[in-house]
């Protein structure tokens, strides 16, 4: 594999370098040009180098830094994309971007998450697994709680909101530089570097109904100076504290109730997880009997009951949240110094603790949990044992969540500039995560299971009453309460070490621009260590969260990876028609301990034929190691719901997914292309373009070829086709599904096509003011996912699942934003703001969907068969109003020599006097200096989010990864500078 990869790199150095020896030399020479800046290039800085020169950044995608953009399409999200929305979490920016969407974020199962407080990333519409998320261009550690314990991902709402500077967008696969993860792009977080002076930020919001009261505050501050021991030292601190009130399901209409009135999109059927009275029990000879709404005692009576029934799953949202109580705080302390021109040492520190505070209604017990409601129990009136397929227990009191995370990553390293700008880095870095999770109110099963016998200790003979409507708030087992719960404790880390070594510069100057070449060494090792308490490490809590001996593990990763840039036409060697070819090739060979190794390769092209147009091409490959947990991981339990099609009845069973050691990496094959215009981008006066200065448009076309996925069989394709996955589904004595088998296997692949497009065009200021407009777009058009799924003769086959516009697969298939802001400069340097932003997420179709058919309906459990349920589209407006006081205007006339006049005339016998500055120096006016107060409004329309009956999380009522509950929204915020 290693010859593999270098044979492979040499050849196409030799070819780039044989096609530059046969390139023209006749071309008129041009002078080099500063780049466009459309809207999906790569960001040039503020800051310049000796000369005037723009001053090089390591733009995402390359190991070598460079000016302006490139062959690599980079997206670039600026502060100012982030204030003119008002957002103050990284995942509510992230979200704005029409390329991505939240795969897990703090609304997700709010009150009941399998990975709590926590927000997740993906591009195109793919796992967060497929999105690589980076801090500076170095990895970061993964949060310690991953998603069903094996999904691991990092936490975006770990890195403070105050210290981020930009963030960089790779909208192609970057495995070929990055390793691992990089399949659908890379999101880089880029924090503030070199800062001189002081801000203070402080941030107010609330909903119209007075809830999601958000306070955030930040202070960042810098010095960039030559201290008295020489050299140049640099030093940027920066802290962020954020607090957030929760919203309760009974504030939003659309999150309780029975939805299949609400709406006609969903006629009967189930929406909620159990049901919501006294509960739902099946007997031996496949009977089930629903406890009819209202009963409550301990005369119960067969006549309190409904045979062979539908469950009743009427969710009435006692205790349950759409967002939780959250609080987090942090900051970084990036530092650098150069004793030399030649030697920069820097360290960049970045530490965080995040905090959540959350409730949801008593998971009670289910056929899952091995419960059995004996014939002997006085509260039975069937005479026989009864086996319970869910039932809430709301008189112990809610599930009480709290999670503390605390997150460290530091990088410690130092720069030797070279000649020729050659340049050597090598760095240390060290990061670590570390949760803590406590859920209280737990009930524990075997004394459960006692207290329904009758054989309790200290309560033998005195037997627990399961069947009462919770929904009533009575108490009748109140004597068992404190005998029964427990805590469930979970304490996880994750830590990541990492060496890295990597050089590279010009190896020949040509006329069309450098040839550069670098590479690095890596040596990488992540574990992630996790821990339980005794009663959910042995399965003896009734539905628990984070049952099972978890895991604990690490695996080892060495890797070298290289890079060729060659422009083969551009500077002295272009003219009109071919201005600019530039060519990057790029891989990267990864050796894990754990599965194996993985060399991919990329290659990007650009090409100008104009100064205006630019086009982009690239070529990339790509995988996705197997998780530590999806590996290793010990059996784990979950609580779903599955249609049975041998009872005719849906309930709630026991579902067991374990790792599975044979894995493979997931593989992909990218492919993506892209046109830019930019019309008058060199300012020429003589230009017939001239008139579209500012104007910039773009349309890009992607495709993903994601191979090998690593995944479970579903609950219901199992269940659906008994004889091709015999041993998955386990029966009770009557018939029952007790519990469902689902280790972790590659499945299948997944097709996905789509295309990017967007405009901007921002004016010059005129006496009237200047107007800036921008528009985003995504939209995926194919979504073809090839699994092994159930048909209705009971056996499985593999089939092309399509699945673009579906909620919880590929996500909505167009998500749009356009934003168009007013500015204009008053009393000289003051500046006034205001603008409206337009938010729109098309429409998708629910989990209860035949995915245009192509899904069997026997895996759909629909009602009827073969009904797709839609969930609607989205649209909000957003308005805000910023007013900035520029700093005070002075006018200082030049102070006259010493023995002269103003007018320059000798002055004999009298001392020459300075005059005084024209204008205030003092006052309102320099106290206000460089202060900008910020007053908006988001979801105008207070709009509320289409109603989902499944919408992805714990039947909250709408999609909880495309839309928030939040409603009209008001907020102000005040930004100071020193």
């Amino acid at each position: 594999m290693k010859t593999k990869f270098s044979n492979r790199f040499l050849a196409a150095f030799a070819m780039a370098s044989a096609a530059l020896m046969l390139a023209p030399t006749g071309a008129r020479s041009q002078q080099t040009q500063a780049p466009a800046a459309p809207v999906t290039t790569a960001p040039t800085t503020d800051a310049t180098a000796g000369g005037g020169e723009l001053e090089k950044v390591t733009v995402t995608g390359y190991i070598i830094p460079r000016i302006g953009d490139g062959p690599q399409p980079v997206e670039t999200l600026t502060k100012d994309f982030i204030e003119r929305q008002g957002d103050q979490t990284l995942n509510d920016v992230l979200n704005r971007y029409p390329g991505g969407l939240s795969v897990q974020n703090a609304l997700t199962f709010a009150g009941n998450s399998n990975s709590p407080a926590s927000s997740s990333y993906g591009l195109r519409g793919l796992p967060a697994s497929a999105t690589l998320v980076l801090i500076d261009g170095y990895r970061f550690p993964n949060y310690p709680i991953p998603i069903n314990s094996v999904e691991t991902f990092v936490d975006i709402n770990a890195i403070p909101l105050a210290a981020t500077e930009r963030i960089e967008i790779l909208k192609d696969g970057g495995s070929a530089t990055y390793g691992s993860d990089a399949v659908a792009g890379v999101v880089n977080i880029v924090t503030k570097d070199e800062y001189n002076g002081a801000d203070i930020t402080n941030y107010y919001g609330i909903s119209q109904r007075g809830d999601f009261e958000v306070y955030h505050g930040s202070f960042t501050a810098g010095l960039s100076d030559k201290p008295l021991f020489g050299g140049k030292f640099s030093i940027v601190t920066a802290f962020d504290y954020y607090s957030q009130s929760p919203i309760e399901s009974l504030d939003r209409s659309y999150a309780f109730g029975d939805r299949s009135k609400t709406s006609p999109n969903y006629p009967d059927q189930p929406v909620a997880f159990f049901p919501a009275n006294g509960g739902y029990v099946g007997n031996t000879s496949g009977n089930f009997y629903q406890l009819n709404r209202g009963v409550t005692g301990s005369n119960i009576t067969q006549a309190d009951f409904t045979v062979n029934g539908a469950a009743d799953n009427t969710f009435i949202p006692i205790d349950e949240q759409l967002a939780a109580r959250e609080t987090r705080y942090g900051g970084i302390v990036n530092a650098s110094y150069s004793p030399t021109d030649w030697l920069k040492i820097y360290d960049r520190f970045i530490i965080t603790r995040n905090e959540e505070n959350s409730v949801t209604p008593n998971q009670g017990f289910s056929a899952g949990d091995g419960i059995v409601i004996p014939a002997a129990n006085p509260f039975n009136p069937w005479g026989e044992d009864l086996t319970p397929t869910g039932q809430l227990l709301r008189e112990f009191g809610p599930w009480s969540s709290d999670v503390i995370t605390r997150t460290l990553r530091n990088i410690v390293g130092g720069t030797l500039q070279l000649p020729h700008d050659w340049f050597v880095d090598g760095s240390f870095l060290y990061g670590e995560s570390d949760s803590t999770q406590t859920v209280s109110n737990a009930i524990q099963t075997d004394r459960l299971q006692a207290a329904l016998s009758g054989t309790l200790p200290g309560f033998v003979g005195q037997f627990f009453n399961p069947f009462n409507d919770e929904n009533l708030n009575v108490h009748p087992n109140q004597r068992f309460y404190d005998a029964l719960r427990t805590q469930q404790i979970q304490n996880n880390r994750t830590d990541i070490v990492q060496w890295t070594i990597k050089a590279g510069g010009t190896v020949w100057e040509l006329p069309s621009g450098p040839i550069t070449i670098a590479g690095g060494l890596e040596y990488r090792s992540e574990s992630l260590i996790q821990g339980n308490d005794k009663n959910s490490e042995f399965f003896n809590i009734t539905s628990a969260d984070f049952a099972g001996p978890l895991l604990s593990a690490r695996r080892y990763i060495k890797s070298i990876y290289g890079e060729l840039d060659v422009p083969l036409v551009g500077n002295k060697w272009s003219w009109p028609g071919l201005r600019n070819i530039d060519i990057v090739f790029s891989e990267r060979l990864d050796d894990y301990s754990d599965f194996g190794s993985a060399a991919k390769p990329k290659l990007a092209i650009r090409y100008k034929p104009f100064d205006d147009l630019t086009f982009r091409g690239t070529y990339s490959e790509g995988f996705i190691a197997p998780t530590l947990g999806q590996l290793f991981g010990s059996p784990l339990q979950f609580q779903t719901t599955i249609t049975d099609p041998q009872l005719g009845q849906t309930y709630n069973v026991l579902l067991t997914n374990g790792g599975n050691r044979n894995l493979q990496p997931e593989n992909s094959y990218g492919y993506y292309l892209e046109a830019i215009w930019t019309p008058d981008s060199k300012d020429d006066p003589n230009s017939f373009w001239k008139w579209a200065k500012g104007f910039s448009a773009y349309v890009d076309w992607y495709q993903i070829d994601l191979r090998n996925q690593i995944s479970t069989i579903d609950a219901q394709t199992l269940v659906g086709a008994p004889n091709a996955f015999p041993g998955t589904v386990i029966r009770n004595g009557g018939g029952f599904i007790q519990e469902i088998i689902a280790n972790y296997l590659n499945v299948g692949n997944t097709l996905t096509d789509g295309i990017d497009f967007g405009a901007s065009y921002i004016t010059k200021e005129f006496d009237w003011g200047k107007l800036d407009f921008e528009l985003n777009a995504s939209y995926i058009y194919k979504f073809d996912q090839h699994r092994l799924e159930g048909n209705a003769d009971g056996t499985a086959s593999f089939q092309v699942l399509q699945a673009d516009d579906n909620l919880g697969r590929s996500g909505p298939d167009l998500k749009l934003v356009a934003s168009l802001f007013y500015s204009k400069h008053f009393f000289g340097n003051d500046n006034f703001r205001t603008g409206l932003t337009l938010n729109f997420i098309d429409s998708e179709t629910d989990f209860i969907s035949d995915l245009r058919g192509s899904l069997p309906a026997v895996d759909t459990g629909q009602s009827p068969p073969g009904y797709t349920h839609k969930v609607g589209d989205w649209t909000t407006l957003d308005w805000q109003i910023s007013y900035e006081f520029g700093p005070p205007t002075e006018v200082t006339p030049e102070t006259p020599a010493p023995g002269y006049s103003k007018d320059g005339k000798p002055i004999v016998g009298e001392k020459a006097i300075a005059p005084k500055p024209e204008g205030n120096s003092w006052g309102w006016r320099k106290f206000l200096a460089n202060t900008t107060l910020t007053f908006g409004i988001n979801n105008l329309g207070d709009t509320r989010p289409p109603l989902s009956v499944q919408g992805g999380s714990f039947f909250q009522g709408y999609d909880t990864q495309a839309a928030t509950p939040i409603g009209r929204y008001f907020y102000v915020q005040l930004d100071k500078k020193f």
